[in-house]
């Protein structure tokens, strides 16, 4: 997932690198303690774009998940933990519990609006978004609101709402900051605005320099620019990330590289090492894979209908549309036009594709 409505809930870094340090090794005794480990961990695992950390989050909250009565802030913490997993429906059955409880909790409302929003559930993302305004306050209301009006063809008003924050932003965490200059970024270039994208990505990293998914979302930015290049020297030091390998692996195949051959191979045996783990939210990065790497349009469209059948975002869509197109088989991307005509989403790159696809697909229907 490109975007989220909140930045995680990080602990304090002296606690990360305590954790980094093998404090995972004593167990916690109580909730408090163990809920900031576990929000740790998760912090961790997304800076490092390694998903093992959400595995130790797990282990930490285990004891109060197996209990009779499960507390609120276990629930909303193994919700979290699905979701990042992509276990959307699992997970949204958590935070509905925990909500239950607690209707007040920003977290668990937050984490379904990610949720929702990456399922496509829009109108169900508004109202969880809504619902951040009751107990956080306008800045993170604001910018959740602003988030969806990206996805639903709005994404000037998202800007404005976006840079409100920002000019309000005083003594606003390096999490935080980084989280709304992501969202601009994102915004921008739904509106083909190169630029001031560029310009917003620095800005994010500048706040939080290591934190994979943006590193991630500039690389494919960088990538689609045709620059290479540069994705090269930005991810140099991320190789322990799955993500961030495969837009190095892209990168070296861009420049025709002597090392093009070994990174593909490298992230082929990732990809076959998650899946016998069990690990299938990979799905999008797996058909890119098939796609631009191993030049299997059919096997990436396999990939791309798998899923698109649990995530519905942009990217998701892209995917889809250019599997369907280098397979030949407009019809299988049928529901990629369908959504965007739905959600009224702009984008420079998957518009013109959906158009592709659409009057393939209309003209298929005229000849019969």
């Amino acid at each position: 997932m490109r975007t989220q409505p909140a930045p995680p809930a990080p602990a304090p870094e002296v606690r990360r690198r305590a954790i980094l340090r093998g404090e995972r090794n004593v167990g916690p005794t109580s909730l408090r303690v163990a809920d900031q480990r576990a929000a740790a961990y998760l912090g961790v695992g997304r800076r490092l774009g390694d998903a093992h950390y959400a595995g130790y989050a797990e282990a930490v909250i285990a004891p109060w998940m197996a209990a009779a009565s499960r507390p609120v802030a276990a629930l909303v913490l193994q919700a979290t933990i699905l979701q990042v997993r992509h276990e959307f429906d699992p997970a949204r059955k958590l935070l509905q519990q925990a909500l239950a409880h607690d209707p007040r909790n920003v977290q668990a409302w937050l984490t379904l609006a990610t949720i929702d929003t990456v399922q496509g559930d829009y109108v169900a993302a508004a109202h969880a978004c809504g619902e951040t305004g009751r107990t956080r306050g306008l800045a993170v209301n604001v910018a959740c609101e602003a988030n969806l009006r990206e996805y639903q063809g709005r994404a000037r008003q998202g800007i404005a709402l976006l840079e409100q924050i920002d000019a309000n932003a005083s003594g606003q965490s390096s999490e935080s900051s980084a989280w709304v200059q992501g969202l601009l970024a994102e915004s921008f270039e739904r509106l083909g605005d190169w630029t001031s994208a560029e310009t917003h990505y620095r800005k994010a990293l500048v706040a939080t320099p290591d934190d994979n998914f943006l590193l991630v979302a500039y690389a494919d930015f960088l990538l689609d620019r045709k620059r290479p290049r540069e994705v090269l020297t930005l991810l140099a030091g991320h190789t322990q990330s799955d993500t961030a390998f495969l837009r190095l692996a892209l990168a070296q195949a861009a420049l025709e590289s002597p090392d093009a051959t070994r990174y593909a191979w490298i992230m082929a045996a990732r990809f076959e090492a998650l899946r016998q783990r069990g690990s299938y939210y990979f799905g999008r990065e797996q058909a890119r894979f098939a796609l631009q790497l191993q030049h299997d349009p059919q096997e990436a469209l396999t990939l791309a209908e798998q899923n698109w059948a649990v995530q519905h975002e942009p990217w998701d869509d892209r995917v889809l549309l250019e599997a369907a197109q280098a397979a030949n088989q407009p019809g299988a991307a049928a529901p990629g036009p369908a959504f965007l005509q739905q959600s009224k989403l702009e984008d420079p790159i998957i518009a013109p594709l959906a158009r592709q696809l659409q009057a393939r697909l209309d003209a298929k229907t005229v000849a019969r």
